[in-house]
């Protein structure tokens, strides 16, 4: 009798270390694959800002370049007073 209770023990052993083993490879698993995402959006992130800073510096030449019209607009106005 005690013999089949600890071969039942014994079993019962292996089943949980198998499950836990299963678990964790699922778990590493499903932790890589949101790593994966998390990277792919990083990129992403990256991307979009890298274009904003170089639509940013585009808004700022347009309007350094509206300015100097302006400026030479009005230099104008002054040089040729009807």
């Amino acid at each position: 009798m005690m013999e089949k209770v600890i071969t039942l023990l014994v079993g019962l052993l292996i089943a949980l270390g198998g499950w836990t083993l299963t678990r964790t490879f699922e778990l590493s698993t499903i932790q890589a694959v949101q790593l994966d995402k998390v990277d792919k959006l990083e990129r992403q992130v990256e991307k979009l800002e890298d274009q904003m800073d170089d639509m940013m510096r585009m808004d700022e030449e347009i309007i350094e370049q509206h300015e100097d019209l302006f400026n030479q607009i009005s230099d104008g106005n002054k040089k040729y007073n009807y």
